[in-house]
């Protein structure tokens, strides 16, 4: 049975503007409306710090065997998404640093853009079932087992970033409100239209979240006044306000709901989920 809702790619080709952030807190936000979901992050960043934020430096301690997204990636078609269990209940393919250079990889293999699509077709591997003896999923497919997928890009148009637009159904694009964040707005949406014709015809633009946003200063005005006349229908009406709560949670590897869930960060994202679920999206 398909019990897949959405499959969401959060891209920037800058850093810093807290895709990370954004995608460790909806996936958490999202579980905690309803704990009997089940939701997959995959991490597409070299840098990996989902994958440690999900606990994976702990994980790795309780394996024998490890597998990442990279290895996955690496042998495409013929291969099968590794996915691990968070203590938070949230599901995770690891991020490694060798995603840094897969590019020649991805190159060499038939549809070099499609290679994370192409696994979404492949049974998963569920470490925790097949080493740690943890309960199977009900299913094999990533349709099956899963009602949310999120996708944590690497701060780059690079393949991967590619690889996570073939395979979404709807891209997020935090932005910050700053000269550089918004300056590559216009490439990254090019890239997406560029997917969607070529490539991924069911993938739709979800909307540009502001993010880290500073309502006290002039330059937070002045590129949001910007936003809006340039890409008004674009933009969701939510905004994530900036708070000092959000890097706390992080070094102590928490979301922003269990570490401070009344401070205004947990509120805009609580608002945010609001909104994403009451857009239309791609399977309606």
């Amino acid at each position: 049975m398909n019990r897949l809702k959405e499959v969401l790619a959060f891209a920037n080709n800058k850093g810093g503007v807290a895709k990370t952030t954004t995608v460790q807190n909806v996936a958490a936000g999202l579980l905690r409306r309803d704990p009997s979901l089940r939701i997959l992050c995959i991490d597409l960043d070299p840098q990996g710090n989902l994958s440690s934020l999900l606990g994976w430096r702990e994980k790795i301690k309780q394996m024998s065997i490890i597998s990442t997204v990279a290895d996955a990636l690496r042998d495409g078609d013929k291969n099968h998404l590794p996915v691990y269990k968070s203590d938070n209940g949230l599901f995770y393919s690891p991020a490694s640093t060798s995603l840094a250079d897969i590019d020649p990889d991805l190159h060499r293999q038939m549809q070099s853009k499609l290679v994370l699509a192409s696994l979404f077709g492949n049974d998963i591997s569920y470490m925790d079932a097949l080493y740690l003896g943890a309960e199977n999923l009900g299913g094999s497919l990533i349709e099956e087992c899963f009602d949310y997928v999120l996708i944590d890009c690497a701060p780059a148009l690079s393949e991967l970033t590619y690889n996570a637009l073939g395979a979404a159904s709807g891209v997020i694009i935090p932005v910050q409100l700053g000269s550089l964040s918004v300056d590559g707005i216009g490439r990254m949406i090019e890239a997406y239209r560029n997917v969607q014709r070529k490539l991924n015809s069911d993938l739709v633009m979800r909307g540009l979240l502001i993010v880290m946003a500073d309502e006290r200063t002039n330059l937070t005005r002045e590129t949001t006044e910007f936003l809006r006349y340039n890409y008004e229908a674009e933009m969701f009406h939510t905004r994530i306000r900036q708070c000092v709560k959000v890097g706390e949670s992080q070094f102590q590897h928490q979301d922003i709901f269990s570490y401070a869930p009344d401070c205004t960060a947990a509120h805009d994202y609580d608002d945010f989920i609001t909104e994403l679920l009451e857009t239309t999206s791609p399977s309606d």
